[in-house]
Formats: structure tokens, C-alpha cells, sequence
């Protein structure tokens, strides 16, 4: 009709999200939420969001649904979260929530679990798939969406289109995208030289090696009953195995009567086999302590604060961990230690008014500047001694290696100092906020908190995050403050009293003995008798960690082709000497992330979130924190709400 306007077809804009576990998950939450209240507006284009991942989207591989109900998650139902709740600082979308909020209004789904309960990560897995539906129906809903796909495959392939686009390929596939999210998460790796050869050489013999895995995909039905087996790495991957071993070989737990550490009694199915666990510490991480928060309530930073940390770098510019960080945060830790052991046990320091009186002086020595941690230390254990002569100065470094000065005649007398230890770890985490055991491990966890957040800053310079972050304190705190569970190392000790479980000490040395055909692993730090150590064997060798987060190790066909290409590249972190030494993750921009080729040159478009993020943060593969800073605590969100906003922002921009 003459004069009539003719409507211009919106142009199309394709997003595709490789992976979607909880990262992408939370990636296409946050773009909801920026469509849902016009920031920015995206107006005249047709978004088309396919996502691509081999498995069901939302849980992802490592949190899929159909896993055993006995491999739980690291933190209590109140911690995690995929999406914000409103207390964040971010926009909320009309669909999301935490884990906690779906917990409560899913009593069938969630089968009982309290707030303050571990759940297991299959229950995790059914949250994240129920907002994954969720969202993407909302985004269908949207007026700019014209659709979201998902597609079950797995992406091998990512290069650049001739029109500044990207294509992505996979078996029987291929899509040409506008922006691509990558959101991977774990992935297969490469095996070191060790593994490799204790596989070949093992498998000669007929023996048994497992690599390094994520722990659902772990064959446990395999191993026979009775079975002697060696298990390397006793962090959470161990406790996952003994769970299976144990309860998912029809083995019950009863209560003992007895007080922690001897809480529970096993009754063993006879279906099980003998565990032989070892790791550098000698020890299994211990037990997180019984609180209602992640932190304890009691903690609070008085040295390691954003305004001495500022001060530091107005004087010295990027910091040093050891030199600058760590002084503040062991200040930290032995005020907290101190201040709860005179609140709990006075006596211990002679009576209320001498252990007041000793913590006045404690303080003011704290307060005084310039000191490190060894200086500190001397005079401080110099002060208590003249309260309380025969006690042992707190020293947080050495209880991660509580047993590195000691020698074993014998491998009874190691498993009894393992097993003393232990009990009485659990004895200072049943007392929760009462044991100043424990309140200093969360202090310790609290400063990394911030540690985390000064190195995704980038205000600690790369030789200290290599010779220090990396190199001592991630092992201290992980050990100390990322454990299980108490009920987990409860468990742990009653299989060891039942003899099926023997630990290895410290530093174990992990070998094939070819005349006898079996794996065998010894410690350096144990032995004397009529051998020259005490020498553990079995025909199975169970790696019990994750695949080796390294983007150079990567086994993935998308990420090992990335490299080769060269559209990726390692980050480069700069040792004292001024070497460049290849980090873990990918070299990024600041946030939004977006990938650096081996040139340095941005890949505009190509955003990448979680794991693959390890030289920039640290912790990448601990989830969100409901209603915590996503600068901080909760940066997993923040980093997919800032990705969300740049492929909005360059979705809208004209062509």
C-alpha cells in the first residue's frame, strides 16, 4: 500500500556457550537477567543461543544426576548458589535462586537435607538442572530470543570465520557464532611422565592403574574384595572413594557411644577392599568444623584489611605474599587462636586474670609493625612461655605438616600417631566456634578469601604467586580449611580401627616392584625394623584427584587445538629470575575475560569462564557464595555477569 512502512527484519546474532555445567548455567542466568531489565538494549537483532555440551545442561558431567548418592559436595546447603539471590549487587532474574531457596521448596526432591547438611552432588546437579529449564523457557520468552538449542556434542574445534565470526566444530557438526562463551569446566588430561609409566609398567605386570578422574566416572565395582589398594592423594577425591568402598559395598556405620574421633563403629560387609591412602602431608585433609556459616561468626580480620593492604602497595607497589601478605595474616591467626583459647580454656593460662592479662600483652606485641612471621613467632612464644611454660606456641604452618620433623620406628606406630591426631582434630571441630583450633582455621580461610580476590586483581606479582600462593599457602589452607565433612573422617577412623585402611606416611615413594609384581609405596619417614622401611603393596594404584587443571596437559581436542592454532595461548607468569613460566589457565583480558591469542591479540568475542580462568584466580572450581560480593566470594557470578553484559553490549552494536 502507497505510504505504508515496510518493518526491517531483525538481524541475527548467534551465542554459543560450549559447556553447560554451572558456569554456562549461570552465563545464560545473567543474560536473562540483563535481557529482563534492558541493560543494555539489545533492540533490532535476533538472538539465537545454542548451547553445545555432550551432557545434560545445567548438571553438566560432574554434577550429573544419575550419580551415587554417596559422593557429596564440599560445602553445606547453605553455601552454594548459580544464581543470585538479590544480595549480590547484580540484577535478578525472574527465575533465579540458590541452592538453599530450591532446597526449601523441593522437602520430596531434597529428601530431608538441613541447611546445614552436605548434599550430595547429584541433588546439586537436579537444582542446576531445573534452572537451567527454567531459564532457558524465560529466554523464549524474551522478545530478542528467537531461540535456545541445545545440542549434545562435544566441541573440538574453534577457529575464526573470514567475517570476524567464529566457527565451532564437532563430530557431524559444525555452527558459525557471533560470541562464544567457553564454559568447559573439567576436562580429560594428559598424563605426567610418573603416570604414564606406573600405567605401562603395571600394566605389563597385570596390574591395575587408575588416573587421575573425576570421581563418578571412577569404576569402583572393578576392584575386588579384599583387594590390597594404594590410593594417592588423600583430599576429597579419597573420602568419595571410601564412601564407595565402604557404604556402597554394603558396609554400615553405628554410633559407638564414644565422644568425637571414636564416634562411629564400622561393620564391615566383607565385600570390601583394603585402602592403602598416602600423600605428601602424611595425613587426609581434615574435617571442616560444625558451624552455621562459612566462616566462623567469631572470625574477624584485624591485620590483613583492604586499608593496610593499600597502604602496602601506595609503599612497594605489586605485593609479595611472603614478605608483605603472609606477616598480617599469621598475625591474624595467632590473635584469633589466642583470643578464643583465653575465652574457652583460662585455666590453661593460669586463671582469667593471668590468661586477660596475657592476651593484653599479646595483642600489643601484634600491633606492632614491620615484624615477619618468624620475628613474631619467637616473641610471642616467648611471652606465653611466662604464662604457661610447658605449652607449645601455636604454629599454623606446621600443623599442614604435622608430622615433618618426626621419624616412625614402624608402620603400627604411624598408623597410632595418624589415628591420635585425627581423633583429636575431630574433637576440636564437633566443639564448632568453642575450639580455638578451629576458629584459627577459619581465620586462616578467611584471609584467603582475600588473597583470592588480590590475586584475580592482579596486585600480587607473579613470582610471589608462584613461590608462594601456589607453592605453600594453597596446600596449607586446602588441607586445614577445604576438607570433608566431620562425619567423612569420623567414617575414616572407624574403617581404619576395622583394619581396612593403613596409611603411608609422609612423602610416600610410589613405585613398581617388577619381581614381585605389585605396586608398592613407602615413606621416607617411616621404618627400622628388619626392613629399611615399611613397605606397603597392592595390585591396584588409585590416583585420587582430579585431572590435572592445566590447559598445556589438556587431553580435549577443543582446548589442546586452541593451542596448537595458537588463537590461545598459556598465561605467561614472570619468575624472580624474569622467566616466563607457562601458568594453568589461559591468557585473558581483565574482565570480561575474553581470550588473548599467542600474539596477544584479543579474541573479541571469545569469552572464557571457570576452570580455564586458573592464571588470573585461584579457587576457580569453588562455586559462587549465596549473597556474597561477586568481586569476591562470589566471583563466579561476577565473571558470567560481566561476559553476559559484553555479548549484549556487542550484540547491539550496529555493523
Amino acid at each position: 500500500m502507497p505510504g505504508s512502512a515496510t518493518a526491517v527484519p531483525a538481524r541475527p546474532v548467534t551465542v554459543a556457550v560450549v559447556g553447560a555445567g554451572p558456569r554456562g548455567t549461570s552465563f545464560l542466568e545473567r543474560l536473562l537477567a540483563h535481557l529482563e531489565h534492558g541493560s543494555p538494549e539489545p533492540a533490532g537483532i535476533e538472538l539465537r543461543i545454542v548451547v553445545l555440551d555432550p551432557d545434560e545442561p545445567g548438571p553438566g558431567h560432574v554434577w550429573r544426576t544419575d550419580q551415587s548418592p554417596l559422593l557429596l559436595m564440599n560445602t553445606p546447603s547453605f553455601f552454594p548458589t548459580a544464581a543470585p539471590t538479590g544480595d549480590e549487587g547484580l540484577v535478578t532474574s525472574s527465575v533465579g535462586g540458590s541452592f538453599e531457596e530450591w532446597r526449601q521448596t523441593h522437602p520430596r526432591d531434597s529428601a530431608g537435607l538441613g541447611r546445614n547438611d552436605y548434599p550430595p552432588r547429584a541433588m546439586y546437579g537436579r537444582y542446576l538442572a531445573e534452572l537451567y529449564a527454567k531459564v532457558t523457557q524465560a529466554l523464549e520468552a524474551c522478545d530478542v530470543v528467537g531461540k535456545v538449542e541445545w545440542i549434545r556434542a562435544e566441541v573440538t574445534g574453534l577457529e575464526e570465520a573470514q567475517d570476524g565470526r567464529w566457527r565451532l566444530d564437532w563430530a557431524g557438526g559444525e555452527l558459525t557464532a557471533d560470541s562464544v562463551v567457553l564454559a568447559v569446566g573439567h576436562v580429560p588430561a594428559r598424563p605426567t611422565r610418573e603416570q604414564d609409566r606406573l600405567a605401562t609398567v603395571g600394566g605389563q605386570l597385570g596390574l591395575h592403574y587408575r588416573a587421575p578422574n573425576i570421581p563418578c566416572d571412577l569404576d569402583d565395582d572393578s576392584v575386588p574384595a579384599g583387594a590390597d589398594v594404594l590410593v594417592r592423594g588423600m583430599g576429597l577425591n579419597f573420602f568419595d572413594a571410601l564412601a564407595q568402598f565402604t557404604l556402597g559395598r554394603g558396609g554400615t556405620f553405628e554410633h559407638s557411644g564414644e565422644g568425637p574421633g571414636r564416634a562411629l563403629r564400622y561393620l564391615p560387609s566383607g565385600e570390601e577392599p583394603v585402602l592403602h591412602p598416602c600423600s605428601r602431608r602424611g595425613t587426609p585433609y581434615f574435617p571442616k568444623a560444625e558451624l552455621d556459616s562459612f566462616v566462623p561468626h567469631g572470625v574477624s580480620l584485624k591485620y590483613f584489611v583492604a586499608p593496610v593492604v593499600q597502604e602496602l602497595e601506595r609503599a612497594h607497589g605489586p605485593l609479595d605474599f611472603g614478605v608483605h601478605l603472609w606477616p598480617l595474616i599469621h598475625r591474624d591467626v595467632i590473635r584469633a587462636y589466642y583470643h578464643h583459647l583465653v575465652r574457652t580454656r583460662p585455666e590453661a593460662l593460669g586463671g582469667v586474670e593471668r590468661a586477660a592479662e596475657f592476651f593484653s600483652g599479646l595483642v600489643g606485641l601484634l600491633e606492632a609493625a614491620g615484624r615477619g612471621e618468624p620475628v613474631t613467632a619467637r616473641q610471642a612464644q616467648e611471652l606465653l612461655h611466662r604464662y604457661a611454660p610447658g605449652m607449645p606456641f601455636f604454629d599454623i604452618r606446621a600443623l599442614g605438616r604435622p608430622f615433618a620433623e618426626r621419624v616412625f620406628t614402624s608402620g603400627e606406630e604411624y598408623q597410632d600417631a595418624v589415628q591420635d591426631l585425627l581423633e583429636g582434630i575431630c574433637g576440636e571441630a564437633a566443639q564448632g566456634e568453642d575450639s580455638p583450633l578451629m576458629v584459627a582455621v577459619g581465620t586462616l580461610h578467611a584471609a584467603r578469601l582475600l588473597v583470592k580476590r588480590l590475586v584475580a586483581e592482579g596486585r600480587i606479582t607473579d613470582a610471589s604467586r608462584l613461590r608462594d600462593v601456589m607453592g605453600w599457602f594453597e596446600t596449607l589452607v586446602e588441607g586445614l580449611a577445604s576438607g570433608p565433612p566431620l562425619l567423612r573422617v569420623e567414617q575414616l577412623l572407624a574403617v581404619a580401627r576395622a583394619g581396612l585402611v593403613r596409611f603411608a606416611g609422609p612423602d610416600p615413594q610410589v613405585e613398581v616392584d617388577q619381581e614381585r609384581g605389585q605396586f608398592t609405596v613407602s615413606s621416607p619417614q617411616v621404618g627400622g625394623g628388619e626392613e629399611p622401611q615399611d613397605v606397603q603393596r597392592g595390585s591396584w594404584l588409585i590416583e585420587a584427584m582430579m585431572p590435572a587443571n592445566r590447559v598445556q596437559r589438556s587431553a580435549s581436542a577443543l582446548v589442546a587445538g586452541m593451542l596448537s592454532s595458537g588463537l590461545a595461548t598459556p598465561y605467561l607468569a614472570e619468575d624472580e629470575e624474569g622467566g616466563q613460566i607457562p601458568g594453568r589457565g589461559f591468557a585473558v583480558t581483565q574482565r570480561p575475560y575474553q581470550l588473548l591469542s599467542a600474539e596477544g591479540q584479543v579474541r573479541t568475542g571469545v569469552y572464557v569462564l571457570g576452570l580455564q580462568l586458573a592464571s588470573v584466580q585461584w579457587g576457580t572450581a569453588i562455586a559462587a557464595e549465596t549473597g556474597q560480593d561477586p568481586d569476591g566470594r562470589a566471583m563466579t557470578l561476577g565473571d558470567a555477569d560481566a561476559a553476559a553484559r559484553d555479548v549484549l553490549r556487542r550484540a547491539a552494536a550496529p555493523r
